[in-house]
């Protein structure tokens, strides 16, 4: 077993047992699926049916993966460009299987869409949204991994430039990312024009820091990304709740109540997650201590505190299993892993007690749990969330900006 896993070798069997289930539920969604896209469709599935594969080739069948990852690169030009549905997301995943063997590694692969992406945002100030789900910083984990193995300056630099030409200066060298007015996520749509500071990953300010941070491994972009860097984790610090007693240490909005849950797209966990990657991005220890703090604070909630109704990567048990590891990799502490056993137990729990239903979603609104096969809520997620645990292999985890 890894030197970092979790699992002991009781829980381990039982794990495997359920990957074994959903990589057998996800791939008979291939042939129903409706979309193309990361977050819900057809390479959230197929992101998750490789790493299942490598963990064990009998989780999935290697002719309808392969037929269906042949559909997904054939039809890249019929894709929207946003990471959740659309190319953005697809290409993050054919750029992850494409460096899986670094032998057969092809640079060409997607330089197309090296230059479809260059070409669409290059335009300052920037007009669209700005989060990672829809806008701007949902395009960065492509160019992160595309970075790693072909040079990606043009396209970060973009994006870096882009960031800059829309950043609001809120303070003596503090500044921060106001929610476009005319966007889908704006908490205050009936006042447009009104400065909205959102406070999650998923959609706001975490998210815009955490896409910025692998631009400073490009020379000619690390001036400019550093003082975008600093003075917006400077920014984001001040926005912690005063009250030390507090279960919350941010709220989802500047302005709002500090009261978030615990999971990938709110709360503090993410937070803390960005602040101590920016830290050891930029040496900053400072950040790495407040986020340690932060992130030891959250570790004591539980399902009641954390409103934590279902398991998925968003803003569920498993994906707090996932989170966890993230966050003791960053800052190695006994009660981040003991919160990751935590939670591992608590969907393990879950999973004998109810089956595969333990891991439906929640829908807010109906108030009931529903059958979901997607990686950012469903099967493909926790079932990816599980084979980590086994593997301590995280590095997915770059799509969703903890990486």
């Amino acid at each position: 077993m890894p030197t970092h896993a979790i699992a002991s070798p009781e829980q381990e069997a039982l794990i495997r047992a359920i990957i074994k289930s959903l990589a057998e539920e996800v791939s008979q969604d291939l042939t129903n699926i409706k979309n193309n896209g990361l977050l819900s469709g057809l390479a959230g599935h197929l992101l998750f049916l490789f790493n299942a594969y490598r963990l064990d080739e009998d989780n999935t069948d290697e002719a309808l993966f392969s037929e269906k990852l042949d559909q997904l690169q054939e039809q890249l030009d019929q894709q929207s460009f946003e990471l959740s549905s659309g190319l953005a997301g697809q290409a993050w995943v054919l750029e992850y299987l494409n460096q899986a063997d670094a032998q057969d590694y092809d640079p060409e692969l997607l330089s197309e869409v090296d230059q479809l992406f260059h070409d669409a945002l290059n335009h300052q100030p920037w007009p669209g949204e700005i989060e990672s789900v829809l806008g701007l910083a949902g395009y960065a984990p492509y160019a992160a991994r595309r970075n790693k193995f072909t040079d990606q300056t043009a396209l970060y630099g973009v994006i870096v430039e882009n960031f800059a030409s829309v950043a609001d200066q809120v303070g003596d060298n503090q500044i921060s990312w106001s929610q476009p007015e005319n966007s889908v996520y704006r908490f205050e749509k009936d006042d447009p024009k009104k400065p909205e500071y959102n406070l999650g990953l998923a959609h706001g300010v975490p998210g815009i820091i955490a896409a910025l941070i692998p631009a400073l491994k490009i020379e000619s972009l690390r001036a400019p990304t550093e003082k975008l860097l600093t003075q917006s984790c400077d920014w984001l610090m001040t926005q912690q709740n005063p009250d030390t007693d507090s279960e919350s240490c941010f709220g989802s909005c500047v302005g709002g109540e500090h009261k978030s849950r615990l999971g990938w797209c709110y709360g503090d966990l993410t937070i803390a997650m960005t602040l101590a990657r920016a830290g050891h991005a930029l040496d900053r220890p400072s950040y790495v201590d407040q986020a340690l703090n932060i992130a030891l604070t959250a570790a004591k909630r539980d399902a009641a505190s954390g409103f934590i109704n279902d398991a998925g990567l968003c803003h569920g048990f498993v994906g707090l299993v996932s989170i966890y590891q993230l966050l003791n990799k960053l800052m190695p502490h006994p009660e981040l892993e003991k919160a990751a056993k935590y939670w591992l137990e608590y969907s393990l729990e879950q999973y004998q007690e109810q089956g595969l239903a333990a891991f439906y979603a929640y829908n807010g609104e109906t108030r009931e749990h529903y059958e979901n096969f997607g990686f950012l809520m469903g099967y493909a997620g926790i079932g990816l969330g599980l084979v980590s645990v086994i593997s301590d292999d995280l590095d997915w985890a770059e799509c969703l900006l903890m990486a």
